[in-house]
């Protein structure tokens, strides 16, 4: 009965598609400061929505399904699934360690500015108390 071609192998993606077409969009929706990336991830997303209705209906057709069990997760579609969600995952920790290195790397920037700040206020400090002593050292003896 289930018939293991490439077609119907193709078909059952439908619901990876729709799930990567929904990360793209909140990839979107979060990152639109990069007005490229952002248009691009929005054509995919568009792409991807719109391929996955197409395969449904091409795997109806095919007669892969029926209207009955249309919503029905094939093997196929898990193994796609699987995939996607992978790929999310991946992408994900990815971006977690991105915001982590930049915020690391902001750290320490300031942390740096700040030494250097307490370094110059140290040196103009110690050059004031020069002065000072330099200035007591010149007046002459009181008689």
């Amino acid at each position: 009965m289930l018939d293991k071609t490439l077609g119907y192998i193709l078909c059952c993606q439908s619901p990876a598609l729709f799930l990567a077409a929904l990360a793209l969009l909140v990839a979107y929706l979060a990152g639109r400061k990069h007005k490229v990336r952002a248009f691009f991830r929005l054509l995919l997303c568009i792409l991807c929505a719109a391929g996955g209705v197409a395969l449904y209906f091409v795997g109806m057709g095919s007669g892969h399904f029926t209207i009955r069990d249309f919503y029905a997760v094939r093997t196929p579609g898990w193994v796609g699934l699987g995939i996607v969600v992978a790929i999310n995952v991946w992408l994900l920790i990815r971006g977690f360690l991105a915001v982590n290195r930049r915020r690391t790397a902001e750290k320490n920037a300031n942390r740096t500015a700040n030494v250097e700040a307490l370094r110059l206020e140290q040196e103009r400090k110690a050059a004031q108390q020069t002065a000072v002593n330099t200035d007591a050292d010149m007046t002459p003896p009181q008689e």
